[in-house]
């Protein structure tokens, strides 16, 4: 009795061909995800860091040139606007630069706080940040003779 086969049977050697191309498929599609994680990891990691005064100083610094800045938010700079858009500026040692941020602040971003701010530096001179970021308080460090500690608290206005 002769073995039948069924129409939708198919030789052992075309399935193993399709198995192999799916499978090599799938580690392509899997290989350029990676590829494409690594490159936003990157270009996150691109960005130049400058205290206050050195930006300041810069005049190499172009608009399309990614920056992390450190530097004091200003004492009573904080202007708080309508969906979530806030303006301050950050001081260093001898200069001040207005940063204008979209987004909500982190808990202790206040007055006298030392923050981070990543984004890019316009012609006009503000600092249009896309991330900001606070350092906590050193508390374990005394203060200095006859110096208060400052404000952390949120000021709304």
């Amino acid at each position: 009795m002769a073995e039948q086969h069924s129409p939708f049977d198919e030789p052992d050697d075309n399935r193993r061909g399709r198995f192999n191309i799916r499978l090599i498929i799938g580690i392509g599609v899997v290989a350029l995800v990676v590829a494409y994680l690594i490159f936003l990891s990157l270009d996150a990691a691109t960005a130049a860091y400058m205290n206050v005064d050195e930006l300041a100083a810069a005049t190499d610094i172009t608009e399309d040139r990614r920056l992390r800045i450190g530097g004091t938010v200003t004492a009573g700079s904080i202007v708080r606007g309508e969906d979530l858009a806030l303006e301050f500026s950050v001081h260093g040692d001898a200069s001040t630069i207005p940063v204008m941020y979209q987004g909500a602040p982190p808990d202790i971003f206040g007055d006298n706080a030392i923050v981070f701010v990543e984004g890019y530096y316009t012609p006009g001179g503000a600092f249009v940040a896309d991330v900001l970021l606070t350092r906590h308080p050193d508390t374990m460090e005394p203060l200095p003779a006859n110096a208060t500690a400052p404000d952390y608290s949120p000021t709304y206005g």
